[in-house]
């Protein structure tokens, strides 16, 4: 942690040193922001690695779209897991169109846990090679409302430690929605963000297994005054049909920080969270969180986590935070770097 926090800290002075050369009267086509990522967990061990991000006009005379986003991530741990992930949102024609583009490649040696009516239970090792792309087109239907379609193909070969190795596709097609009264994208303080989004995995796509998804989930956000935000988050996610191991979701990520183990995963996973953020001085803020979340097909029980984070506003124009976040969970804890905020 106290790695982590120094590599923050390293970021923040060479994001305000650049600054502090740049001419503001000079307006740059790019804003670009990145942040190291040095930590360590149980399943992974030590973490190091990069995320980093470029802020865009496609359109001067745009004065409506928010700015776009090109992005690269990628990272290595002590147990040999790698990951590369190259991503784009793009805002068209005063936001009448919505473009989300990504495609990553990785070896990740992770964990599942496992039990038995035997009663025997326990961590079991795995070795996954993937490779993804997902492409999807939202168009505004209605003010706020915006409908569209997604493509995705993923290819993964699981190695178990117990000697079953497993070569899988998952290609699909699928429809989403979208409402969104947010007044910023990148950092809202009121408004509403809701989606849902349905994926069919056929076989004639190529998909070895036929099984179907639904993910859905609505942000509200409620500003207490100039300094202070109330951000609140539920999700779904559910897989329909003979759902393969790797289409399975995993408590953690976005929906809930504190978990890092993989001991909770499931056909479906529900989750709500609630972030307090306050900006207490100038650039900086700091945020605390508590959620909860719960497994389906198999149960979990309750699942609480809680925690706090440090935010630094590295692009003031686009309202761009960095942070990095400590979150604790039943029997489990995770470090989260970040760009922008966690939902």
């Amino acid at each position: 942690m106290k790695n982590a926090l120094f590599c923050f800290v390293l970021l923040i002075s060479t994001v305000l040193s650049a600054q502090e050369k740049v001419n503001d009267s000079i307006k740059k086509k790019f804003d670009i922001t990145g942040i190291p990522i040095v930590s360590y967990n149980d399943a992974y061990g030590s973490i190091v690695g990069l995320n980093s991000m470029a802020f865009f006009n496609l359109n001067k005379k745009d004065t409506i779209s928010p700015a776009s986003i090109a992005g690269l991530g990628g990272g290595f741990s002590e147990n040999k897991t790698w990951f590369i992930t190259l991503f784009s949102q793009l805002y068209l024609d005063e936001d009448k169109w919505r473009v989300t583009a990504g495609i990553g490649f990785g070896n990740i040696n992770f964990q599942y846990y496992e039990s038995s009516n035997e009663g025997e239970e326990g961590f079991v090792d795995y070795s996954n090679i993937t490779e993804f792309a997902a492409f999807r087109v939202m168009r505004q239907i209605v003010p706020h409302f915006y409908g569209g379609g997604i493509i995705k193909f993923q290819h993964s070969k699981t190695h178990f430690e117990t000697g079953i190795d497993s070569i899988a596709n998952a290609n699909g097609l699928g429809i989403s929605f979208m409402y969104d009264t947010r007044d910023d994208v990148y950092y809202p303080e009121q408004g509403w963000k809701a989606a849902i989004t349905y994926v069919a995995n056929s076989e004639w796509l190529g998909s070895k297994e036929s099984f179907h998804s639904i993910r859905a989930y609505s942000n509200y956000y409620w500003k207490i005054n100039n300094r202070m935000v109330l951000a609140n988050r539920a999700s779904i996610f559910s897989g329909m049909g003979t759902v393969p191991f790797f289409g399975q979701h995993t408590v953690g990520g976005k929906d809930i920080r504190g978990y890092t183990e993989g001991k909770y995963r499931g056909n479906q996973v529900y989750s709500i969270q609630s972030e307090y953020r306050w900006n207490f001085y100038r650039r900086w803020g700091t945020v605390g969180f508590f959620g909860m979340a719960f497994t389906g097909n198999p149960s979990s029980g309750a699942l609480p986590a809680g925690g706090a984070g440090i935010r630094f506003k590295a692009i003031p124009s686009q309202k761009i935070n960095i942070g990095i976040d400590y979150a604790i969970g039943k029997k489990d804890s995770g470090i989260y770097f970040r760009i922008g905020e966690s939902f």
